[in-house]
């Protein structure tokens, strides 16, 4: 990969700065009750206030061509929320104990609790959003969570090992991930009422951000914990097959494949150190990398007609952030 100026998330998002703290105050209002319980369980999520790589997608895309649109924050918090309530149905499905460095909603307050909290953030999403006056807003957001919610259940049908392939993991990751994230993107141009061409550009910049974003995140399950400073193997002890296995089945000998099975149908820490001897025997790390990589190459050029500024230069930049993040 080629050598790029490692930036922070702080830095690439300072010139929206302001737009992301009207963010971070307006969430707690579209999702205030006065229920102590709704109150407390949908806004468990935000403590620590999140990455905001959606909302941001949302707000850069729409100042593309001029200025950001001053009604842009509902939008931007919109899909912070939706997001937030999928994250919480994930957690349930999962049986995920942590979220963002916390305790998981589920595990707070129990999967009732936490159906019912997910289920009110998204139809909350969907009435700000409504609420703005944009109506056709809507429908791509409601499309977006139609896919989001394929991708479960195409998960969950073609997870196992006897069944899954590369194509189904593609297949996934692009229903559950890089769809909204392209989504995010169109919202905003959308939003600042730019033509059908520049929409679908966005659309596509922000799918192949997406996949990428989501490749990275599942190789990096399986890098060494002291170099990304943070909990690995989750994938693997629940199951989760990801690109990198899929690259080990595709590449190691028989036996060594045999292993690879058993120890993905038996998960045990013993199994996970003979997991991570063959990633790093197998160079998969590299390999998963290089192919997300080819995607942030090919979001790029969609970002070509635009004129330059300095929201675009922070896409950019993002799409670097993305493959060069180490957190």
């Amino acid at each position: 990969m080629p050598n790029r100026l490692k930036v922070s998330l702080e830095d690439i998002f300072k010139p929206i700065d302001s737009h992301l703290k009207n963010v971070d105050e307006a969430i707690p209002e579209i999702l205030k009750t006065k229920i102590p319980l709704m109150d407390m369980s949908s806004l468990h999520l935000f403590k620590k206030g999140g990455k905001k790589i959606r909302a941001s997608l949302v707000i850069l895309s729409s100042g593309l061509n001029g200025e950001i649109p001053n009604d842009i924050i509902d939008i931007a918090a919109a899909v912070e929320i939706f997001h937030g309530a999928t994250l919480i149905h994930d957690d349930i499905i999962d049986q995920a104990f942590l979220r963002r460095g916390n305790v998981s909603v589920s595990s707070e307050w129990g999967s009732k609790v936490a159906v019912l909290i997910g289920d009110f953030m998204h139809v909350r999403a969907l009435q700000t959003i409504l609420g703005n006056g944009k109506s056709l807003l809507v429908d791509e957001l409601l499309a977006a969570a139609l896919d989001m919610f394929k991708g479960e259940i195409y998960q969950i049908e073609f997870s196992g090992i006897d069944v899954i392939n590369k194509d189904h993991y593609f297949k996934i990751i692009e229903l559950k991930t890089a769809i909204f994230m392209g989504t995010c993107a169109k919202l905003g141009a959308m939003k600042a009422e730019m033509p059908d061409k520049e929409r679908d550009n966005l659309f596509q910049f922000g799918l192949n951000l997406g996949r990428a974003f989501q490749i990275i995140d599942d190789t990096f399950d399986y890098v060494e914990e002291d170099i990304i400073g943070k909990d690995t193997g989750n994938d693997f002890r629940n199951g989760k097959i990801t690109l990198p296995l899929l690259y080990l089945l595709e590449t190691i000998s028989n036996e060594e494949k045999e292993m690879l099975i058993n120890s993905i149908k038996s998960p045990s820490e013993e199994a996970w150190d003979k997991v991570k001897l063959l990633i790093k025997k197998n160079k998969a790390i590299g390999h998963c990398m290089d192919i997300a990589e080819g995607y942030m190459k090919k979001a790029l050029p969609f970002l070509d007609a635009f004129p330059a500024s300095v929201y675009k230069e922070k896409l950019v930049d993002l799409a670097g952030f993305l493959i060069d993040r180490v957190y």
